[in-house]
């Protein structure tokens, strides 16, 4: 999928750079990974920022001053450009058995009324994005849609922007995990739990997503790492 809130205003980045940033937001904190293109065509993690949030700020209720005043004091300023991944207390989303016809208009609309119930909120509420999976017979098809409040995705903007940046993109924490570990190099968790500021990825995949152990992943410490450096591939690549 592309960025929730490309159909709400939010544009995509995808001007190619040496480096990139992106950032998970959790309930208190923004975890940031910074990614450096190398000689040899791999990309290597050049580093980790923890940014802790004041009680509130993922709220929405302080303005963004706290979040500004943390981009602001601890990154440095020649790099202003990140992608944002948020996790499942910030993001709704579900699969959609499509029956008509695969016009997109059509299928925008259906996906936005489903997001907008989801989140118990009228459907210009939302910023969204959804992706037709094959289908499984003639006429008929499942869409799989991820969707945010649209005044947080406004905010978040707001607060990026306030601290001198530009928010790249958002996007859900398994779609930036998954594009970092398929593309991660290295055999197994155990090797990629030796040294995160010294993982390295490729431009393309190294494994099957069915070949993860998602559920193991998900509950370690390595998780909130590999989805920022999937949101910094993301706004890359």
């Amino acid at each position: 999928m592309r960025s929730i809130g490309q159909r709400s205003g939010l544009t995509g980045w995808r001007r190619q750079r040496a480096s990139a940033w992106g950032g998970v937001l959790d309930q208190q904190e923004i975890l940031v990974a910074a990614l450096s293109a190398q000689q040899t065509g791999a990309v290597r993690v050049q580093g980790f920022e923890r940014l802790h949030l004041p009680e509130g700020l993922v709220h929405l209720s302080d303005g963004g001053g706290g979040w500004q005043r943390a981009l602001r004091g601890q990154l440095p300023k020649r790099l202003r450009t990140m992608a944002l991944a948020i996790t499942e207390t910030h993001c709704r989303q579900g699969l959609l058995r499509w029956q008509g016809p695969q016009d997109h208009r059509i299928l925008a609309a259906e996906v936005q009324l489903e997001a907008a119930a989801a989140w118990g909120v009228d459907p210009a509420a939302v910023g969204f994005d959804f992706q037709c999976q094959a289908q499984a017979s003639e006429g008929a098809g499942t869409v799989v849609w991820a969707a945010c409040l649209r005044e947080a995705l406004d905010q978040w903007q707001q607060h990026v922007r306030g601290a001198g940046w530009r928010l790249a993109g958002v996007e859900p924490e398994q779609q930036a995990a998954q594009r970092a570990v398929v593309c991660l190099r290295g055999d197994t968790l155990q090797h990629w739990a030796q040294s995160p500021q010294d993982w390295q990825f490729d431009r393309t995949p190294q494994r099957a997503a069915t070949d993860v152990d998602w559920l193991s992943l998900k509950g370690g410490a390595l998780w909130m790492p590999l989805v920022a450096c999937g949101a910094a591939m993301g706004a890359w690549f």
